[in-house]
């Protein structure tokens, strides 16, 4: 017992999705603290959070950003899409919140976007798109954290399984370690 409260402490202390961490432990013992990181940014849509350094230099996202935490995303509606990625993989459950959703709580609804990722990738997705298929940005898959790295913080999932639209879809727009939204 004492163990395992010593591992719940250390566990806490960590930053959000380390591995073998309860996602929802970590931003509860952050919030507490008043230490809740930002790991995802909106701009074009205002916000009060200058984005000018680092990797939004490097990948040419500048201006103001609404900043969002895990918390922050946690509070918006999750849904849940069964999809396999990569193309033709064994279907998996991804959770997170729709893009739409995303692109509103910044202030930018019906928006357009381009995200970016961790190592430059980046996609643009239309308003029209958005709104005929409502993709997810996950940050889960079958119930198990994306981790910074791997496919994390966040994955553009497409229902391509379900939508009749999306069938002969490939993996291009399926953006991974996503950090910047620009609302377009």
């Amino acid at each position: 017992m004492i163990l395992r409260a010593a591992l719940a402490a250390a566990c806490a202390a960590l930053l959000p999705m380390a591995a073998g961490c309860a996602p929802d432990a970590a931003i509860q013992s952050q919030s507490a603290a008043g230490l809740e990181p930002a790991v995802l940014s909106v701009t074009g849509a205002g916000g009060r959070t200058p984005v000018e350094t680092g990797l939004f230099d490097t990948y040419g996202v500048a201006g103001t950003a609404q900043t969002f935490s895990f918390a922050d995303i946690a509070a918006l509606p999750q849904s849940d899409i069964t999809a396999d990625y990569p193309l033709d993989a064994e279907p998996q459950t991804w959770s997170g919140v729709r893009l739409s959703q995303v692109l509103a709580a910044a202030g930018a609804p019906g928006a357009g976007a381009r995200l970016t990722c961790f190592d430059g990738y980046q996609i643009e997705v239309s308003a029209g798109q958005i709104a005929a298929h409502e993709p997810v940005l996950a940050h889960s898959v079958d119930a198990r954290p994306l981790v910074t790295g791997e496919l994390g913080p966040f994955i553009l999932v497409w229902p391509r399984r379900d939508d009749p639209d999306l069938s002969d879809m490939n993996d291009d727009l399926w953006a991974w370690g996503v950090f910047a939204i620009e609302a377009m």
